[in-house]
């Protein structure tokens, strides 16, 4: 018999286990790994839409775009969860100690592929047989563990402390004070990894940083720091999170505080190759205004950099088989502190950055200006606030709903630009589960969106609505 025999027996005598106790693990002795995972898939339609894309962890963009004129109808992916596939694991130390890790990546089950939404900005179409596709910036940029990669150490009584790549606390938080469970396809606050980054979306997941979680009755406090590894700056690009939780009985309620410097937000390029500025001198491109476009074809990105603060409070309480949630978001930016660090950036998830005219000289597109209005660096705001319901109807079934609301301030300094002007979006959410076994659920989900003022300058509608009826298999 091969000597991968025994395994592969011992896998398959697993497999009728899964539909009762997701993830397998494999111990021996003081020292232990599972693997595990999430197929979340399902058809969706949406009333305002480009193509659904196939590397978008989405894959469809269920909020308010300004190109999508027309419905569609397709396959999306993570309906309520990411899909994903992990492995997490111990080794018992001494004295209560473990030596702990998690590897954990994000797949498009419609196609099979790494999701990547960096892809999914640097791909997209303007135009093309098929009609242009969505794009959407996320943290989940086609890395092989793009949700997680991290190890360290553990004890029941001293908390959890990792180094590596991590989700974000506030990412962290929403699912569990959110009565939609943070679903992706049909909460904003799920689709956006804006409001889990604490104001930025690549922010979510963040890279070379150490977290540390412990829990003291009923307090769990976490912190986490980003380490920004610039040379002569050693503040350039890292990230202080804070966040405490109390949760008593049916009663919990969060406090959390996130700040990054030099986040980076990643957009389409134009697709369009200037020749002329490409050969202009000097003297002439001076004459040019910033940030004209010079090379962005298919294949590149945009970059915005900005600085980030986020404030975040949530409450949830579950009086029998009705739970109800809260939740208050204050997201503030700014102009990055670290210009010429950013601006030196050539290219960002594999993707190079597309180029424009800075200074009177060719150089990447990374604008290190996008809060200077009218002359004067002004702050960006946002207000963020949910409240849902969820009631257990049965121990299967369940059925949620939720309202969510965005308020931007006007930081337009006086000028008519007309998308840095107040504005809102407004949000409300439904969505029905009906859980088969521990293992596997259908569930049909339900959002609508409205948006007006600054918030949709621009856009060709200030509406959207998304429907969709999906399944979910947890292993």
């Amino acid at each position: 018999m091969p000597r991968s025999s025994p395994l592969l027996l011992v896998l398959c005598a697993s497999v009728p286990l899964l539909a009762q106790a997701p993830g397998l693990t494999v111990a021996s002795g003081d020292a232990g790994v599972t693997l595990y995972g999430i197929l979340d898939a399902g058809v969706a339609n949406v009333a305002h839409t480009l193509d659904f894309d196939a590397n978008h962890p989405v894959t469809v963009n269920p909020t308010l775009t300004k190109a999508g004129n027309t419905s569609a109808t397709g396959m999306f992916n993570g309906g309520i969860a990411q899909t994903r596939w992990g492995l997490k694991g111990y080794a018992g130390l001494t004295q209560g100690w473990r030596a702990v890790f998690t590897l954990e990546g994000a797949i498009n089950v419609p196609t099979g592929v790494a999701s990547n939404a960096a892809a999914s900005e640097a791909l997209n179409r303007a135009s093309g047989p098929t009609g242009p596709s969505m794009a959407a910036d996320s943290a989940i940029d086609g890395q092989l563990f793009s949700r997680n990669a991290n190890f360290g150490l553990s004890h029941e009584t001293w908390g959890t402390l990792t180094i590596g790549r991590h989700t974000a606390l506030m990412l962290d938080a929403i699912p569990a004070f959110d009565a939609l469970q943070g679903a992706q396809l049909f909460t904003p606050i799920g689709f956006s990894g804006l409001y889990g980054g604490g104001g930025a979306t690549d922010a979510s997941r963040v890279d070379s940083c150490v977290k540390y979680r412990v829990k003291a009755g009923d307090f769990t406090l976490a912190g986490l720091y980003k380490f920004g590894g610039v040379s002569g700056s050693s503040g350039a690009k890292g990230a202080t999170e804070l966040s405490a939780t109390y949760e008593h009985g049916p009663f919990a309620i969060m406090v959390g505080y996130q700040a990054l410097k030099d986040a980076t937000a990643v957009g389409s390029p134009s697709g369009t190759i200037n020749t002329t500025l490409l050969g202009d001198t000097a003297a002439q491109l001076a004459t040019v205004a910033n940030g004209t476009a010079v090379y962005q074809p298919i294949g590149t990105v945009t970059v915005t950099c900005e600085d980030t603060k986020g404030t975040m409070a949530a409450a949830r309480y579950k009086l029998g088989p009705v739970g109800f949630c809260a939740g208050y978001q204050y997201l503030q930016y700014t102009n990055p502190s670290n210009p010429a660090t950013d601006s030196a950036l050539t290219s960002l998830y594999s993707f190079p950055i597309a180029t424009a005219v800075y200074g009177g000289k060719i150089a990447s597109a990374v604008n290190v200006t996008p809060f200077t209005v009218g002359g004067a660096a002004m702050e960006k705001d946002l207000t963020v606030t949910w409240l849902g319901v969820n009631w257990a109807v049965t121990p299967a079934f369940t059925a949620a709903v939720s309202f969510y609301h965005v308020g931007q301030n006007d930081f337009s300094n006086g000028t008519t630009a007309a998308g840095d002007k107040s504005g809102t979006t407004t949000y409300v959410s439904a969505l029905l589960d009906y859980t088969w076994t521990r293992a596997f659920d259908f569930y049909l989900g339900y959002m609508s969106v409205k948006g007006n003022g600054g918030m949709v300058a621009g856009y060709t509608y200030d509406t959207n609505a998304t429907l969709g009826l999906g399944a979910r298999f947890k292993f």
